[in-house]
């Protein structure tokens, strides 16, 4: 069994800045083609019912207008994503339900492992494009 998650950036149309993205995991018991597979196919549309997460403070964006905490460029969101996106994944571990399975093995007591993502985490990011009336374009690569 092996953590996997979605992550959907929002971009801004008018700025190209991301100051949030959306995020959820899932556990999957699959070989890497399939997981590839079923976090493409619903990166489509389950961004409606992931957690919103605000970029970190210490990413900043510097323009002639001053600096802007949390916030992003597209390029730097690809640069930094596993640094913006830890501490997401470390509080997601600690929600996930414990499985107290308390049935007896060769060497005793069946003790469940926490589920936990691995150091280098199967993640599928689908870009959102927010329209300035709100509404989120998904952006899928065609293949």
């Amino acid at each position: 069994m092996e953590l996997v998650a979605n992550i959907w950036p929002i971009v801004d149309q008018m700025t190209g800045v991301v100051q949030r993205f959306l995020f959820r995991a899932y556990a999957l018991d699959a070989t890497d083609q399939e997981i590839s597979t079923v976090l493409t196919t619903l990166a489509r549309s389950d961004y409606r019912t992931a957690q919103v997460v605000k970029i970190p403070d210490n990413y900043q964006l510097s323009s002639e207008h001053g600096t802007m905490s949390g916030a992003v460029e597209v390029s730097t969101f690809n640069q930094y994503m596993h640094s913006i996106v830890e501490d997401t994944l470390a509080a997601a571990e600690k929600t996930f339900a414990n499985m107290n399975n308390y049935g007896i093995g060769i060497d005793g007591p069946l003790i469940p492992e926490a589920l936990k993502f691995p150091a280098e985490p199967y993640l599928v990011t689908t870009y959102l494009i927010e329209l300035p009336s709100g509404e989120l374009i998904p952006h899928v690569k065609a293949g």
